[in-house]
């Protein structure tokens, strides 16, 4: 796995679950931006190892959810991973 993506990618049944997960995001220094640096990390990582091509609109929506917690991108990064690895 990449740098910013967890061994597990879900399913997740709870808010903790994609939590557990997110860990790392929290234990940085707290600096401007450093939860939007983690977020786009995580999505885009998750989009490359998935196979996923990204276009302009596509990289806009995703800079658009880094403003989300990172319990909520953990999710939507697992979902893409997860249907990554079906489609292979």
């Amino acid at each position: 796995m990449m740098q910013n993506l967890p061994a597990d990618v879900g399913p997740y049944e709870t808010e903790q679950q994609a939590a557990e997960t997110t860990r790392d995001a929290y234990g940085h220094p707290n600096f401007p931006g450093h939860m939007k640096a983690y977020n786009r990390a995580r999505l885009t990582e998750a989009c490359e190892s998935a196979g996923v091509e990204l276009g302009a609109y596509d990289l806009r929506i995703l800079e658009w959810l880094t403003v989300w917690e990172p319990e909520v991108i953990a999710v939507v990064a697992g979902l893409v991973l997860r249907a990554g690895e079906a489609g292979r």
